[in-house]
C-alpha cells in the first residue's frame, strides 16, 4: 500500500517541463536557488520505477543541461528510456543522449547492443533514430562495432533509411578510418548507372555525393576515380545542392589532372549560363578560380560573372564576387586589370569588409604603370567620415606594402613617394598603429636613394614642430616613432639642413622632453651629430655621390659658438618672489635632458654634453662611417663566433661588488685606498665606487623623490603647448599625386657571405591549415585493391567467443584449426607506415617479417613509392640508410635488395576509374653488383628503387634491413633513410624515418599455463634478465578496455588477470640455439604515486633490453590512447 501511495504521489505531484519553465520565469527569489531545488527533484524522479515519471525527468534533465548543469547523474536512466518499446519515449531518450552524452561518458559501451537492436528494427523511424545517434555520439569503439550494421543498411528497402545510413557513414569513417577502404567500392557503385546496385533515388544519391565530396576535398589525389561518375552527373542532376558539391570537388580535382579542365569547359559554361541560382553560379566561379584558372575560356567567363556579382546591389553577392576575384588574382591578374574601376568603386562602400577585400585585390593588381594612380586612390580614401581609424590604419599599411613590392622595383620617383610618406605621417588618428613601419620606411628611402636626401631632410625637419606628432598619446598611439625617424635623418645627413640652429632648438624643445624616452634619445643623439658636423665635417659629408653631388648645399654659415648657445643656453638663476618664496631653477636645451628621469636619456645627454662643451674634437670621430642599409634577414644569417655565450653576463662578478652597504661605519678609508695597486679591484676601489654611486644618486635625488613620470599632460615648468594647429607642411610645391622624376635605388646591401636572398614575390599564397579529419584520411589509400583479409570487422557474440576458447583449449595439442590459422595470419600483418607524404610523392613501408640468423637479424619490408604528379616522372629513385655514431652505424646496419632479379616493379595507375588496375613494367634497376661498381662515381649510394616512375603510378620494391651481430643498445630512435631522385632535371633529396616497433621482432606465442610461466619462464629462462619499468597515469579500469588493443597488436598472451595485477607472455624471433633467451614477461600492476595519485606500473623482463624499452613505450602509448 505504501509503494502504491509513493508511485501515485510521483505521478500526481510531478512538475512537467512547462511548469518548471514557468516556475523559473516567475521566481521572485534567486533563479539559482530555484534551479537547485528543481535539480534535486529531477535527480530523485529520474530513478523512478514509473516510466512516465522517468521520461519527464529526462526531459527536465536535458533542459537543465542546456542551461549549463551536468546531466551525468541520469546517464544510465537515459539509456533505459532509449530502450523503451514506445516510440515517443524512445525518441525522447535518443534526443537526451545526443544532447547530454559526450565521448567520455562512462555508459557509452552500453549503447552498442541497444543500437544494434534498433538498427535491425522493422520500424524505419527507429532505425533513423539509431543512425542519428551514431552521427552525434560515435566513438572509435562504437564505429568499429557498428560499421557492419550501418553498411548493411545501404540496401534497405526504404530510401529514408538508406539516406541516413549514407550520411552517418561519414562520422563512422571519421572515428574509424580503417572502414573506409572496404566500404568505398559499395558507395561508388551506387553512383554507377551501369551497376546492378545503382541507387536511383535522388535523395540517396545526393547523400552519397555529399560524403564523397567531403572525403575527396581532404585528399583529392586519392579520389580522382570519382571524376567519371561525377562528370556524368553534371548534366543529369537537378538538385542545386548536389550540383554545388560536385562542382566544388571538381575545383579540387582540376589542379591534379590538367586534362580535366578542358573537358569541364562545356558543362561548367552551360551551368553558369543556364542556372538561375546564384549559389550554383558562385560555386562554378569559385571552382574556376581555385583549380581551372589555366583554362582561358572558362577564366574569362568567370571574370565577367565576377563583375556582375560585384556590381550587384546585394552586399553578400558583392563580397562573394570580390572573394572570387582575390582567388583568381594569383594565376590571372591581367584578366582583372579591366575590372580595376569596379574594384576602386568598392573602396567607397559603407561595408568595411567589402572595402578591405577591394583593398586586398588592388594590392595584387599593382604594376609600374598604375602604381601611382593606385596609391593616390588609396590616399584619397585614407580618412572617412564618420572616422574609421581601423580602416585608416589598414590603408596606411597597404600603401607601404604596395610600394615595397619586389624591393621597390615598381617605384621610379622616390621624391613623390617620400611626399606620400610625409602625408601618411600627419594623419591625425587617436590610435595610430603603424608608427614603427612609417619610421623604418622614411629611413630606408633616404638611406638607399641618395638623390632624394636633400628634399627629404629639408621636408622631414619640419615634422619636429608638428602638433600632430608632438601631442600624440604614447599609450594609445605609435605616431611618436616618426619623430625618431625625423631626428635620425636630420643627424645622419646634417649638411642638407637649411637652418641647423632652428633644427637643434626643435630637437631640444620642452615638447620633445615630454615625449617617449626613445624619441628623446634619438633627438639628443641627432643634436650631437649636428654639432660634430658643424665643428668638423667628416669625409663622407664632403664626398657626395649617386646624385647628391649634382645638388647645391644650402647656405647656413653657423659656427660652433652660435650652435653652442642653442644647445647649452644660459641657465636662469633663482629669483626671489616678493613674498619671500623662491622659484626653482629652470633647465633648457641639453641641460633639460641631462636631468631627465630616464637613465638612457641622461646617458646620451651627458655624452653629447662632453663632446660639445668639453672636447669637441671627439664628436666627429664618432660619426665617420655612414650607416649602410642591411638586407632583409642578413642579421639572422650572421653566425656567432665559437666560444661566445650571449646568455652569460659580461661583468658577472660586478653587481655584488657594487652593492651599496647599509653600514655607516666606513672608518678611515682614505689611508687604506692609498696602499692599493692601480687596477686592483680591492676593498678600497669598491668603497670609491659606492661613494660615486651615492653622489650620482644625490645629484638626481629630487627626481627620485618625486616618483612621478612626466607625461604630455604634465609638461615641465614654463613649457606651454600651443592649441593652434601647426602650419601646413610645405613641400616646395610638389604634389604627392604628380611624380616628375626618376631615381635609382641602392641595391648593394650589407650581407654576410652565407646570406641567401629570399625569392621576390608580390603576395604569397595563404597556407591552409589541415584539420583533424584531413590528417585522419591522409593515409587511407582507396586506389589500392583490397587484399583477401581486408574486410569490415565482425562482432562475435559472447557465447560464440566462449565456444571458440573452449574448442581452442581442447585442440591445444593437436594441429591448428582453420580459424586459428586465420587468426595467426591476421596477427602477423603489420600496419603500413607512411614515410613521406608530399604533394607529388608518397612513400609507404610494409614490414613483412623478421628472421634471425647467425650473421644477424633481417627485417624484410616492401617499400611503395607513389608518384602523385600526373604529368612528370621521377628518375633514378634510390634509397639508403643515414648512419649515425650511436646505434645505427655503417658497421652495424645495412640495407639490401631482396629478390631484385626475380621480381618486377608493379606500376599502379591511380587514374583508373572503374577499379581496373594495370600493371606496367618499369625499367628494372641495375643489379647489386652494378650499384657497387657505380657507387664510386655517384655521390649517393644505396639501393635503386626504380630507374623511372611515371606520373600517377606506384612502384614497389622488396628491401631488407640487416642488423649485423647484436641489436643496438636502444631502438627508441627511428631508423633514418635518405631518398634521392630526379624530377624535371633537378635532383631532389629528402629524409625518411621508420619507427622500429616491438611487434616487428616478436612472434605470436602459444598459450602457457600460469604455473609453467612462473616456474620455467620466470624462474629459469628470465632469472638473470634485466628489468625495465614504466608508469602510466591512467585508471586501472581502462586497462581491461585496452587489452583488446594490446594483446593482438603487441603479440602477447594472457597468463593471469586479477583485480589489480595482470601478467602476459611474449616470444621474440631467435635462433634455435638461443630460444631460451627469446621469452618476454610483462606485469601490469596498480600502484600509488606520491601517496594519492594512482596509476598502472609496467614491468617488462627480457634479455634484449632495447626491445623491452620499446614494449614498455608501446604499452603505455596504447593505454593512454584508450584513456583519451
Amino acid at each position: 500500500m505504501a509503494e502504491a501511495t509513493r508511485v501515485a504521489s510521483q505521478i500526481l505531484f510531478q512538475n512537467s517541463l512547462a511548469e518548471v519553465v514557468r516556475k523559473l520565469r516567475s521566481a521572485s527569489k534567486s533563479e539559482a536557488e530555484v534551479i537547485e531545488q528543481c535539480l534535486a527533484e529531477t535527480r530523485k524522479e529520474i530513478s523512478s520505477t514509473v516510466q512516465s515519471v522517468k521520461v519527464t525527468a529526462v526531459l527536465k534533465a536535458v533542459y537543465f543541461s542546456m542551461l549549463g548543469y551536468s546531466a551525468a547523474y541520469g546517464a544510465f536512466n537515459i539509456i533505459e528510456v532509449m530502450a523503451d518499446r514506445f516510440f515517443a519515449n524512445k525518441r525522447i531518450g535518443y534526443m537526451a543522449a545526443c544532447v547530454t552524452f559526450t565521448p567520455k561518458t562512462e555508459v557509452l559501451p552500453l549503447l552498442t547492443a541497444l543500437l544494434k537492436r534498433d538498427l535491425a528494427s522493422a520500424n524505419q523511424y527507429e532505425v533513423g533514430l539509431a543512425l542519428y545517434c551514431i552521427s552525434s555520439l560515435c566513438t572509435r569503439d562504437l564505429a568499429r562495432d557498428l560499421v557492419v550494421d550501418v553498411v548493411n543498411l545501404l540496401n534497405h528497402p526504404r530510401n529514408y533509411v538508406r539516406k541516413k545510413a549514407v550520411l552517418s557513414l561519414y562520422r563512422v569513417f571519421l572515428e574509424y578510418p580503417d572502414a573506409l577502404r572496404p566500404t568505398y567500392p559499395r558507395l561508388k557503385e551506387k553512383l554507377d548507372d551501369h551497376s546492378e546496385r545503382c541507387d536511383n533515388d535522388p535523395a540517396v544519391r545526393g547523400a552519397i555525393v555529399c560524403i564523397l565530396c567531403e572525403l575527396a576535398r581532404r585528399n583529392p589525389a586519392n579520389f580522382l576515380g570519382l571524376a567519371v561518375p561525377f562528370f556524368s552527373m553534371l548534366s543529369t542532376v537537378h538538385s542545386n545542392w548536389t550540383l554545388i558539391k560536385i562542382v566544388k570537388v571538381f575545383g579540387h580535382f582540376a589542379p591534379l589532372e590538367p586534362r580535366l579542365g578542358k573537358k569541364l569547359v562545356e558543362p561548367i559554361a552551360n551551368l553558369i549560363h543556364a542556372t538561375g541560382a546564384k549559389s550554383v553560379q558562385y560555386e562554378c566561379i569559385f571552382a574556376v578560380a581555385n583549380g581551372m584558372s589555366k583554362v582561358a575560356s572558362l577564366t574569362k567567363l568567370a571574370t565577367e560573372k565576377m563583375k556582375l556579382f560585384v556590381e550587384d546591389a546585394d552586399q553578400n553577392l558583392k563580397y562573394l564576387g570580390l572573394d572570387a576575384m582575390s582567388r583568381i588574382l594569383h594565376e590571372s591578374p591581367k584578366l582583372l586589370s579591366d575590372q580595376r574601376d569596379v574594384i576602386l568603386a568598392c573602396l567607397d562602400d559603407v561595408d568595411v569588409t567589402i572595402r578591405r577585400k577591394a583593398l586586398e585585390i588592388l594590392q595584387g593588381l599593382v604594376t609600374k604603370k598604375n602604381i601611382v594612380s593606385t596609391i593616390n586612390s588609396m590616399m584619397e580614401r585614407r580618412v572617412r567620415s564618420p572616422p574609421d581609424e581601423e580602416w585608416s590604419n589598414r590603408v596606411i599599411a597597404t600603401v607601404i606594402e604596395v610600394a615595397q613590392t619586389d624591393d621597390y622595383t615598381l617605384l621610379q620617383d622616390f621624391e613623390w613617394y617620400f611626399s606620400v610618406l610625409l602625408e601618411i605621417s600627419l594623419v591625425n588618428l587617436t590610435s595610430y598603429q603603424h608608427g614603427a613601419l612609417v619610421q623604418r620606411e622614411l629611413v630606408t628611402v633616404l638611406a638607399r636613394v641618395n638623390a632624394v636626401r636633400q628634399f627629404g631632410v629639408q621636408a622631414i625637419s619640419e615634422l619636429l614642430c608638428m602638433s600632430t606628432l608632438l601631442n600624440c598619446d604614447a599609450t594609445r598611439s605609435t605616431q611618436w616613432e616618426i619623430i625618431k625617424a625625423a631626428a635620425f635623418l636630420c643627424g645622419e645627413y646634417p649638411y642638407w639642413l637649411r637652418d641647423k640652429r632652428l633644427t637643434c632648438e626643435r630637437l631640444l624643445s620642452d615638447r620633445i622632453s615630454a615625449m617617449h624616452p626613445e624619441a628623446q634619445v634619438a633627438c639628443v643623439a641627432a643634436v650631437g651629430k649636428i654639432a660634430a658636423y658643424v665643428h668638423q665635417p667628416c669625409p663622407r659629408h664632403l664626398s657626395l655621390s649617386h646624385g647628391e653631388e649634382e645638388l647645391s648645399l644650402p647656405d647656413d654659415p653657423v659656427t660652433d659658438a652660435e650652435l653652442r648657445v642653442v644647445i647649452l643656453p644660459q641657465r636662469v638663476a633663482e629669483k626671489e618672489k616678493g613674498d619671500g618664496d623662491t622659484k626653482p631653477e629652470e633647465y633648457a636645451g641639453l641641460q633639460l635632458f641631462r636631468h631627465s628621469i630616464y637613465p638612457d636619456v641622461q646617458e646620451r645627454a651627458h655624452l653629447v654634453f662632453h663632446h660639445v662643451a668639453t672636447n669637441p674634437d671627439v664628436g666627429p670621430s664618432l660619426y665617420v662611417e655612414e650607416l649602410l642599409s642591411v638586407a632583409v634577414g642578413a642579421q639572422g644569417a650572421v653566425a656567432p663566433p665559437e666560444g661566445l655565450d650571449l646568455d652569460e653576463p659580461f661583468c658577472a662578478p660586478l653587481p655584488p661588488l657594487l652593492h651599496l652597504s647599509d653600514s655607516d661605519d666606513e672608518g678611515n678609508t682614505e689611508d687604506e685606498d692609498e696602499d692599493e695597486e692601480p687596477g686592483f679591484l680591492g676593498p678600497g676601489a669598491v668603497r670609491r665606487q659606492r661613494r660615486q654611486e651615492e653622489e650620482r644618486r644625490g645629484e638626481v635625488a629630487a627626481f627620485y623623490i618625486k616618483g612621478v613620470t612626466r607625461t604630455q599632460e604634465e609638461l615641465p615648468t614654463g613649457a606651454q603647448v600651443e592649441s593652434a594647429p601647426a602650419a601646413p607642411l610645405q613641400l616646395r610645391g610638389t604634389s604627392p599625386s604628380m611624380p616628375r622624376k626618376t631615381h635609382s635605388m641602392n641595391r648593394e646591401l650589407s650581407r654576410p657571405s652565407n646570406y641567401v636572398a629570399a625569392p621576390l614575390t608580390k603576395r604569397p599564397k595563404e597556407e591552409v591549415e589541415e584539420d583533424e579529419a584531413t590528417k585522419k584520411f591522409r593515409y587511407v589509400d582507396v586506389t589500392r585493391a583490397l587484399t583477401a583479409d581486408e574486410k569490415l570487422p565482425e562482432a562475435i557474440p559472447y557465447t560464440q567467443l566462449l565456444q571458440l576458447r573452449t574448442s581452442a583449449a581442447a585442440e591445444k595439442e593437436g594441429p591448428q584449426s582453420a580459424a586459428a590459422a586465420a587468426a595467426a595470419a591476421a596477427a602477423a600483418a603489420f600496419d603500413p607506415v607512411v614515410l613521406l607524404e608530399e604533394r607529388y610523392l608518397r612513400v609507404t613501408a610494409y614490414v613483412e617479417s623478421c628472421h634471425v640468423h647467425k650473421e644477424g637479424t633481417l627485417l624484410a619490408l616492401e617499400v611503395e613509392v607513389s608518384n602523385l604528379a600526373s604529368s612528370s616522372s621521377a628518375y633514378n629513385v634510390r634509397l639508403c640508410i643515414q648512419y649515425d655514431e650511436d646505434n645505427f652505424t655503417q658497421q652495424s646496419v645495412q640495407l639490401e635488395s631482396l629478390g631484385a632479379g626475380d621480381e618486377k616493379n608493379n606500376n599502379i595507375n591511380n587514374n583508373q576509374t572503374r577499379g581496373n588496375k594495370s600493371n606496367n613494367k618499369t625499367d628494372e634497376c641495375p643489379s647489386q653488383q652494378q650499384e657497387e661498381e657505380g657507387s664510386a662515381e655517384s655521390s649517393f649510394m644505396g639501393v635503386c628503387v626504380a630507374e623511372r616512375i611515371k606520373g600517377a603510378t606506384t612502384v614497389r620494391r622488396k628491401l631488407g634491413v640487416r642488423i649485423l651481430s647484436q641489436l643496438p643498445a636502444s631502438l627508441v630512435k627511428p631508423l633514418t633513410f635518405n631518398l634521392a631522385y630526379t624530377r624535371g632535371k633537378k635532383p631532389v633529396a629528402t629524409t625518411l624515418q621508420l619507427p622500429l616497433c616491438y611487434p616487428y621482432f616478436a612472434k605470436v606465442p602459444k598459450d602457457i599455463a600460469p604455473a609453467e610461466f612462473r616456474e620455467t619462464i620466470l624462474g629459469k629462462f628470465l632469472a638473470a634478465a634485466p628489468l625495465v619499468t614504466g608508469f602510466v597515469d591512467v585508471n586501472l579500469s581502462r586497462v581491461s578496455l585496452a587489452l583488446s588493443l594490446i594483446l593482438p597488436k603487441l603479440r602477447l598472451r594472457t597468463v593471469d588477470v586479477f583485480k589489480d595485477v595482470a601478467s602476459f607472455h611474449g616470444v621474440l624471433h631467435a635462433r634455435k640455439s638461443t630460444a631460451e633467451k627469446s621469452h618476454v614477461a610483462v606485469l601490469l600492476r596498480e600502484e600509488a604515486v606520491e601517496g594519492a595519485r594512482k596509476g598502472v606500473s609496467i614491468a617488462v623482463k627480457a634479455h634484449q633490453t632495447c626491445l623491452a624499452e620499446l614494449l614498455v613505450q608501446e604499452i603505455a602509448s596504447l593505454m593512454m590512447q584508450e584513456a583519451s
